[in-house]
C-alpha cells in the first residue's frame, strides 16, 4: 500500500494552534490546565485541552475541535468530492443508539464530506485507523483520486475525566495528561510518499498474552532483514496499562537491537484516544519526508484497548 499525503489539518490540546509543532515530534512541554471544580480528582488537573472550560458533552467538544482544526485550512474545498473514513472512540455494538448519535454528530459538522456514498465510520478507538487505511488503499486502487481519513476524540467532559481517572489504580500513578484532538489527512497516489508494508488490528482479551498482536508483529518482523531502526510505542507510565506493549516486545525476538530508536509520542501529546494512530501516521510521514528517518519503522498501538493495532512503514520515491 502506497500513499501520498497531499493535505492535512489538525488541532491538539498539547499545542493549540500549533499543529506543525506536534508533527515535528518536538512539541513544547505540556502546559497543564487547572480545573478548580475538579480539584478533588488529582489527575483531573492533569489535562491538556485546547480551551480550559469543560464541555457539557463530547459531541459539543468534537464540534469545537473539528471547526478549530479546519478553520484555517482549505482541506474541505480541495477534497469535497472525496470520501471520508472517520475514526471515532470505541463504542460497544450493544450501545447502537450511542453509535448512531456519534456518527450523526460528525455528519452534522462536516456536511461537505459526509454525503459521499463511500464514507465509513470506525468506532473502534485508535485501532480503527488500520481498517481505515486498508479501505483507503481499496478506494484509491479502484480509481478514487483522493480519500480523507479523519479522527476526533476528547476527554474534556466531566464524564470523560471520570472515565480517564478510573483507568488507573490510583490517582498518583497518572503521569500522562488527558488531552484531545482532531486530525484530517488527504491521501492520494503520487510518485513519492509512504509505503505501508504491513497493517493490522486485533482485540486483546488478556493483557499478559496479546497473541493476536504478537502474531501480527512477528509476521512483519520475519519479512525484515534486520531489527527495526525505529519503534513507536504507546506509553502511559502506568504498568497495568502498558502491559500489552511490554509483553508484546518480550515475546518477539529480533524486533529491536541496541541501535533501535524508541519513541513514545504520548509523553508529549497526552492521551488523545482515537486520534493516536492517525496522528502518528502523519508524524511518521513528516519524519520521512524531512529525511529525519531512513529505513523501516514500526508502530504499535495499544492506545484504545481492547483493540490494538500495528503498521510497518518505509519511504518510497
Amino acid at each position: 500500500m502506497k500513499f501520498t499525503v497531499t493535505a492535512y489539518a489538525g488541532e491538539f490540546g498539547c499545542a493549540p494552534q500549533s499543529f506543525d509543532a506536534v508533527l515535528s515530534g518536538q512539541a513544547p512541554r505540556i502546559d497543564l490546565t487547572e480545573l478548580a471544580p475538579y480539584a478533588q480528582f488529582k489527575s483531573a488537573k492533569q489535562v491538556a485541552f485546547t480551551q480550559s472550560a469543560l464541555a457539557d458533552n463530547r459531541i459539543d467538544r468534537w464540534q469545537i475541535l473539528i471547526n478549530t482544526a479546519l478553520e484555517n485550512s482549505n482541506l474541505i474545498e480541495s477534497s469535497q468530492h472525496a470520501p471520508l473514513l472517520m475514526v471515532l472512540p470505541f463504542v460497544d455494538a450493544k450501545f447502537s443508539e450511542m453509535q448512531t448519535q456519534l456518527i450523526d454528530s460528525v455528519v452534522d459538522i462536516l456536511p461537505a464530506w459526509t454525503t459521499h456514498p463511500n464514507n465509513q465510520y470506525y468506532l473502534l478507538g485508535s485501532a480503527g485507523f488500520y481498517q481505515a487505511l486498508r479501505q483507503a488503499d481499496v478506494l484509491l486502487s479502484d480509481g478514487m483520486e483522493q480519500v480523507v481519513i479523519g479522527a476526533v476524540d476528547s476527554w474534556a467532559t466531566e464524564q470523560g475525566l471520570l472515565k480517564f481517572v478510573s483507568q488507573f489504580s490510583d490517582y498518583s500513578s497518572v503521569v500522562l495528561p488527558a488531552s484531545e484532538g482532531a486530525v484530517f489527512v488527504m491521501l492520494s497516489r503520487q510518485a513519492q510518499g509512504i509505503e505501508v508494508l504491513s497493517c493490522g488490528m486485533d482485540a486483546v482479551i488478556d493483557r499478559h498474552s496479546p497473541n493476536g498482536l504478537i502474531t501480527l508483529i512477528a509476521d512483519s518482523v520475519a519479512k525484515q532483514a534486520a531489527p527495526m531502526p525505529y519503534l513507536s510505542l504507546c506509553h502511559s507510565g502506568d504498568e497495568g496499562l502498558d502491559q500489552v506493549s511490554h509483553n508484546t516486545l518480550a515475546a518477539i525476538s529480533g524486533l529491536f537491537d541496541a541501535n533501535t530508536q524508541f519513541f513514545t509520542p504520548q509523553i508529549t501529546q497526552g492521551d488523545i484516544g482515537a486520534c493516536y494512530s492517525l496522528l502518528h501516521f502523519l508524524v511518521t510521514y513528516h519524519h520521512y519526508k524531512q529525511h529525519i528517518w531512513q529505513g523501516t519503522s514500526l508502530q504499535i498501538d495499544t492506545a484504545s484497548l481492547p483493540y490494538v493495532g500495528t503498521a510497518t512503514y518505509r519511504w518510497f520515491d
